[in-house]
């Protein structure tokens, strides 16, 4: 009996593991790994992109992107015309206290909390996500009017 309720709880639990989460990302970008521990040759990071104040798209050779979110936000990621790195080895991962560095003369350590590699049609989806680019293909229209749904004032 013991044996049939821990399967069952541990089924269950598989189950809600699957689930989709209120703060789980929208259902456009789901293909998306937002926890995604790849690492990047910091020599061969050539260009970056951010999106907010705590993502941003770091490019790297034969313009492979990487999706990167940061523990905290920060305001000098989207003011920052530069930007370095802080690691204990010549690769940027999330893991191992690598940090972002962006700041002019107050330099500021961020650190990461993701790095995930992903391809352009994903590097489309964030961008049209974060708003640095319109959707493109067709849109849905816009709701018409109603007949019956004026306000009335009361008098």
């Amino acid at each position: 009996m013991l044996r049939r309720l821990a399967f069952a709880v541990l089924t269950l639990s598989s189950f809600a593991g699957c689930a989709s989460t209120p703060g789980e990302p929208d259902t456009a970008a789901r293909d998306i790994d937002y926890r995604g521990s790849d690492c990047i040759l910091i020599a061969t990071i050539r260009d970056y992109r951010t999106l907010d104040d705590r993502n941003l798209l770091i490019y790297g050779p034969a313009n492979r992107a990487y999706f990167v979110t940061l523990f905290r936000p920060s305001f000098e990621l989207r003011s920052s015309f530069q930007m370095g790195f802080s690691s204990r080895d010549d690769q940027l991962c999330p893991f191992g206290g690598d940090a972002l560095v962006v700041g002019g003369l107050n330099p500021e350590e961020v650190g990461i909390q993701s790095i995930s590699r992903v391809d352009e049609q994903q590097v489309e989806q964030l961008l049209v996500r974060y708003g640095k680019k319109k959707p493109s293909g067709p849109q849905a229209p816009e709701p018409g009017k109603v007949k019956g749904a004026e306000v009335e004032e009361l008098g």
